[in-house]
């Protein structure tokens, strides 16, 4: 990811940040009345100058010898221009990639809000974000992402977070799985090790029949002495190099066994999860080293972890990323213990949560199956709201999903537009907040210019992007959260 020297760092807070106050946000993000596709062709405009400003800009936006001038859109693709995104990489890395291909101009103007938000639902988030944004003492807001396989690399929301980071502070990296439950799991931006032994349970496979699956859905077993992971900082990035503080979950049972914790290596202490009966656990260790580096390794006995949640002090944003490979939304309703979960998002307490799922339910989409995914999408908003009433929640849609038609075309699978109207209206309906992620990644046939570009942006699976694809979804998400955070700030000084 980037280094301490990137463009994120130094020139993303001219081009994306959003601040109530900020002359780009009140160009750009600026009153719902003003012409949209009058701010993209000044978004336009403003990209085109910037490199004639910051000489390194320019270097960073040649492509393989093209100029900056020659990747920017062509006149009549500015209205779809909003719906694509300079990849995390041009932006932050030495490397030279292609830019994403812009969709096809749909001849309608880009909705006012990237996110529908009728209720105002965002603004116990965005509140939050202010306080964070005003730099108050321990002003840290917390978003927790649940997802299916697109996010489990932490690809999209790892360039979510390092933007957000970025632009608010780095407060640390969140929730971590404690080991690898499928081979591509990651979290950017730390060096993490694990091994020993663990088995592991899923909402996909539960291995127990308890449901009591963690914050991430996934549980990690040991019977023994030996099982361990290890978070250190990544020896480079402008971000995540700072944690330090470690707390783990975990389940507390009767005869439970022992794991260790230890700060750099050090400061070792020995928890015990036996208990009379099943609870959540939470265990911490602090050190006073920045540059720290924290490990648990199970003593002796069973032992369930859930995963470790690593933090600072520092105002700024936390952002976990929940993926489950395979999982679709009702999971969280009919395959984890409601109390147990409950008591696991009461503790973690996050300001966002945000659901986004559908690309697994667009593979059964039958009028049956599709009541039964708007029944369970309910529920799982309904025990979100128990557990964090104060809480904000987003329902984000699947993005496209292509398929192949005869001939081999590459088309959408009708499926698709089916789950984004049922997620919308049960947004409309349970007073969350809703982002189209698939109409805001370009709508219909997005995944067919996706793999036809000459740089590619998804696999061949025509599901799942790549890491271009990922960091311009990861930055069409960024932007959104920003547009809802600038509008509410306009709102609130009105008052």
């Amino acid at each position: 990811m980037a280094t301490s020297e990137s463009l994120a760092n130094k020139n993303l807070k001219l081009r994306l940040r959003v601040s109530h106050h900020g002359w780009f946000s009140s160009i750009y993000f600026g009153s719902r009345s003003t012409n949209k596709a009058a701010h993209t062709i000044v978004f336009v405009v403003l990209f085109a100058l910037l490199p004639l400003a910051i000489p390194r800009l320019q270097q960073k936006l040649s492509v393989k010898g093209q100029s900056y001038r020659e990747i920017l859109p062509d006149a009549h693709e500015l209205i779809a221009f909003k719906h694509q995104s300079v990849s995390a990489s041009t932006l932050a890395t030495n490397e030279t990639v292609d830019t994403a291909v812009a969709p096809k101009p749909t001849g309608q103007v880009c909705a006012d809000q990237l996110i529908v938000d009728p209720d105002h639902a965002m603004d116990s988030f965005n509140a939050s974000l202010a306080r964070t944004d005003r730099k108050e003492k321990s002003a840290i807001t917390r978003i927790t992402h649940y997802g299916d396989s697109p996010i489990t690399n932490d690809g999209i929301t790892g360039t979510t977070r390092q933007l957000m980071q970025e632009r608010f502070g780095d407060s640390g990296h969140g929730f971590i799985l404690i080991d690898r439950p499928w081979a591509w799991y990651g979290h950017q931006a730390i060096a993490f090790s694990s091994g020993g032994g663990w088995t592991n349970g899923s909402l996909m496979n539960p291995r127990t029949r308890d449901g009591e699956l963690g914050l991430g859905g996934v549980a990690f077993f040991s019977n023994g002495a030996g099982s361990y992971a290890r978070f250190a900082p990544a020896p480079t990035g402008s971000t995540g190099r700072k944690f330090d503080r470690m707390e783990i979950y975990y389940l507390e049972q009767p005869n439970g066994g022992q794991f260790s914790i230890s700060a750099n290596d050090k400061d070792t202490r020995v928890v015990s999860t036996a208990g009379q009966t099943e609870e959540s656990g939470f265990a911490e260790i602090r050190t006073d080293d920045s540059a720290s580096s924290f490990s648990v390794k199970t003593v002796g006995g069973d032992v369930r972890l859930f995963g470790a949640v690593l933090e600072n002090d520092d105002t700024g944003v936390v952002y976990d990323s929940l993926g489950v490979n395979g999982a679709f939304a009702g999971l969280l309703a009919t395959n984890m213990n409601e109390q147990h979960w409950i008591q696991q998002l009461q503790h973690r307490s996050s300001n966002l949560v945000i659901l986004n799922y559908g690309t697994n339910e667009s593979e059964y989409a039958s009028d049956d199956q599709m009541q039964r995914y708007e029944r369970e999408l309910r529920e799982v908003v309904r025990r979100v709201r128990e557990a964090l009433p104060n809480a904000s929640i987003l329902i984000v849609s699947p993005m496209d999903r292509g398929k192949r038609a005869p001939g081999g075309r590459v088309v959408t699978m009708p499926s698709i537009p089916k789950i984004v109207e049922m997620q919308q209206r049960v947004a409309r309906e349970t007073h969350c907040a809703f982002l189209n992620m698939f109409q805001a990644m370009g709508g219909e046939g997005t995944m067919a210019r996706w793999h036809d570009a000459k740089k590619h942006l998804v696999g061949t699976d025509l599901t799942h992007p790549n890491a271009e694809g990922s960091q311009t979804v990861g930055t069409l998400l960024y932007m959104a959260l920003m547009e809802s955070y600038n509008n509410y700030q306009e709102r609130i000084a009105k008052r």
